[in-house]
């Protein structure tokens, strides 16, 4: 009698989830299989932008892990991208979708993503566009480069896998950058279950980012997804981190409203403490949001703003009012040479800090909207109470 595949899935709220997706890995040849996604990404992200981790069994044998990434919503109803690593031998997709039973999931095995952009040389100057095949090698190693860790799998910009967003940047034909982003459900508050954009990993090489590829290729996203309908984009990004502050609100007119202490279990060049982190949302059609797709940016004096209460000077902490109209909340100027030069201090400015945002910030709160320097040079990041200006289209 032949046994019944089955899906069991995942649930990330358990207490062992961090360890049951390091066992499947193993299980799966993490150490030799490139294939399989960053262990930190599916722990962290994956679960919150609706994706669901499934392991199927053939009778008590593991035969496979399978990531259902959004793909879209149809009906009100959900439907998935089921991208499957097998174990020991082929399944049978009419095995893989009987054991899905509810869900319904195309079936995309890392193998299948063979198809890029059509291989042509790219003009002088900057060009944003999407990958060709003879990128992927650069993409990777721009990726060590910068975090020092596993890059993501290349056949996640393919067409056949079909990520929410796959852009490159080259200056005079040599990539300088990348974009990859996936779909997910939800992104506003507003609007819980919306197809949205979860805008995973950005990279530009330091020897490039004079010419302000961040934020064109973050536009260029914008452009893509508000062409296909999608009028959300939402990503995390570490709450100390100038240079990106600086991108996320003001350049792209992006918020932060929402904070989570710990929330990749990772260490890289990037992240040698606690890697805490904001989920900034960008709503590119609204009128604060769309400011970001134009060159406006915003340059902000602490001295300028009217009532603002500043939460700390460093690691000092100020006693504020209760519900000041603005707050204030200084960031070292380099974190991650900080971190580098002396782990201890960071560790405290990350303490200190993470208990300011568990306060602070959050939509029914604080929402963090602008970076604003003092005349000593010290940075700030500035909040503003949550309200309809930030939905007005």
């Amino acid at each position: 009698m032949q046994t019944v595949l089955t899906a069991h899935y995942l649930d990330p709220t358990d207490r062992n989830w961090n360890a049951t997706i390091d066992t499947l890995w193993q299980q799966a040849g993490a150490a030799q299989n490139s294939a399989l996604l960053p262990p930190h990404f599916v722990k962290s992200t994956f679960p919150r932008m609706g994706g669901l981790v499934v392991a199927f069994y053939t009778g008590e044998r593991l035969s496979g892990i399978g990531l259902l990434f959004p793909r879209a919503i149809i009906n009100g109803t959900r439907h998935y991208t089921l991208r499957l690593h097998e174990i020991h031998e082929r399944l049978t997709d009419a095995d893989v979708q009987a054991a899905l039973v509810k869900i319904s999931a195309i079936i995309y095995r890392p193998s299948d993503g063979t198809t890029f952009a059509p291989a042509a040389p790219r003009p002088a100057g900057v060009w944003i566009g999407p990958p060709q095949a003879g990128d992927l090698d650069a993409i990777a190693t721009l990726y060590r480069k910068i975090w020092g860790s596993q890059p993501y799998p290349p056949d996640l910009f393919s067409r056949e896998f079909g990520p929410g967003t796959a852009l490159v940047a080259t200056v005079d034909g040599q990539l300088a950058g990348f974009l990859l982003g996936f779909l997910r459900f939800g992104c506003s508050p507003m609007d819980k279950n919306e197809l949205a954009i979860e805008s995973q990993v950005l990279a530009v090489d330091p020897a490039y980012r004079q010419h302000g590829l961040a934020t064109r290729l973050k536009q260029e996203q914008a452009r893509l997804a508000l062409a296909s309908g999608l009028h959300c984009i939402h990503w995390t990004v570490d709450p100390l981190q100038l240079p990106n502050a600086i991108l996320n609100f003001n350049h792209l007119y992006a918020v932060a409203g929402q904070f989570v202490r710990g929330y990749y279990p990772v260490h890289n060049e990037q992240n040698l403490v606690t890697a805490s982190r904001f989920g900034i949302t960008w709503l590119p059609a609204t009128l604060h949001g769309r400011q970001g797709l134009s060159d406006n940016r915003q340059r902000c004096q602490l001295n300028d703003l009217p009532n603002v209460a500043i939460l700390n000077e460093g690691l000092r902490l100020r006693s504020v009012p209760p519900t000041p109209p603005l707050i204030a909340i200084a960031i070292p100027s380099d974190w991650t040479a900080l971190q580098h030069r002396d782990l201890s201090l960071a560790m405290t400015w990350r303490d200190t800090t993470d208990a300011l945002f568990e306060t602070w910030i959050g939509w029914d709160r604080y929402v963090i909207y602008a970076v604003a320097s003092d005349v000593s040079g010290h940075h700030y990041l500035i909040g503003r109470p949550a309200g309809s200006w930030i939905w007005e289209e």
